[in-house]
């Protein structure tokens, strides 16, 4: 019987994953979004239609079409030699399920700002459900209260400060500069930034702090006392869904999810199916039917960003993972305890094969809620 020695298979899948830099994210993200939002809404108030035209940062040359640096293809014969040390039990599919991941991002950044990301993205993240649009439909039209005794940063920051003290969390907390999320989490830096342009009452705090520490920090920090570093990573590319998914379940299970949230959640899968067929400006005309001016560029622009050309259809299909993963987490604890999840960072497909592995460690963080 044939040894695998999974601790080096481990030590070279996130070295790999580190080294090919597969932060979709930081490489969707326009860098000239505030000079074209200015643009837009000039012209708005122009009533003239205006399409942006987006700036990425510049991909690291392994990712080229046409490079003569052959460093990606030294990665990928790196990454294929791995499966050869991989058996056929549940660690080594875990293994080789994360492998495949890393080539599916690799090929979704490659494609960032091209005509293949729209289909590659739908390809990676998954067309939007039925089940997930019909609930997205009747949540959009949710009435909304304007928002009253709004925070100032530095009342955002110290609350969310609080919080992370008094879990033993050491995470910074600071400005965030690039768009999209109001608010979002750097588990690789410890960072949870906080735009300054963000209208956040108390309620949406200790909201965001379920959020973002109870569903996304916790299974990271859980992952990290594994004896294998994939599981702080994340297992699959299905990781993602399930992740959104436990952090709107919570929301809901403690009551703070708002129903203003629940509406931005259905704004991005409605954003994202409007988007794959109109340009930048017909996707905001139809958010404006719900949203605000400023809601409904901003819901726009998650849906538009990395997409090719901003007069064309196309959509980046990721923020339908929240409504989606949350109908996904609601079906799974019918049955099952969340606490099933929290060994780490994978998916609810991925449970079986996690469970089936020797050695993990109880989870130090937990949710409050009961399931």
């Amino acid at each position: 019987m044939k040894f695998y020695n999974y601790t080096l298979v481990d030590q070279k899948i996130c070295q790999l994953a580190s080294a090919i830099e597969t932060n979709i994210l930081r490489q969707i993200n326009p860098i000239n979004v505030f000079e074209e939002k200015e643009v837009f809404f000039s012209n708005l108030k122009k009533k003239e239609n205006y399409n942006p035209t987006f700036i990425y940062l510049p991909k690291n040359p392994m990712y080229k079409y046409y490079s003569k640096n052959n460093t990606l293809q030294v990665f990928k014969n790196e990454m294929n030699e791995l499966f050869k040390d991989i058996g056929s039990d549940s660690l080594g599919l875990i293994f080789e399920r994360k492998l495949l991941d890393l080539f599916d991002r690799i090929e979704l950044i490659k494609s960032v700002g091209t005509e293949n990301f729209s289909e590659n993205s739908k390809g990676y993240y998954g067309e939007i459900s039925l089940d997930t649009k019909k609930r997205a439909q009747e949540l959009i039209l949710t009435k909304i209260e304007p928002k009253k005794n709004i925070l100032t940063f530095e009342e955002s920051k110290k609350m969310m400060e609080t919080a992370l003290s008094e879990r033993k969390l050491n995470y910074e907390v600071v400005e965030k500069i690039t768009p999209g999320s109001k608010v979002s989490v750097n588990i690789r830096t410890k960072e949870i930034m906080i735009s300054k342009q963000a209208q956040l009452t108390k309620t949406d705090i200790h909201r965001l702090i379920v959020h973002e520490i109870e569903g996304h920090i916790y299974r990271y920090e859980n992952g990290c006392t594994q004896p294998y570093k994939i599981f702080s990573r994340g297992l699959s590319k299905e990781t993602l869904k399930t992740e959104e998914g436990i952090a709107v379940y919570i929301e809901q299970q403690e009551k703070i999810n708002i129903n203003e949230q629940l509406k931005q959640y259905a704004g991005r899968v409605i954003a994202i199916h409007t988007a794959k067929k109109h340009s930048f400006f017909e996707t905001y005309e139809e958010m404006r039917k719900y949203f605000d001016e400023e809601e409904a560029f901003t819901l726009t622009l998650r849906a538009k960003r990395g997409t090719y050309n901003q007069e064309k259809g196309g959509a980046f299909y990721k923020d339908a993972l929240y409504l989606q993963g949350y109908l996904e987490v609601n079906e799974f604890t019918k049955e099952r305890n969340l606490k099933e999840l929290y060994y780490g960072r994978y998916s609810i497909n991925d449970a079986p094969l996690v469970f089936d592995v020797d050695g993990l460690n109880e989870p130090k963080y937990l949710p409050k809620v009961k399931k």
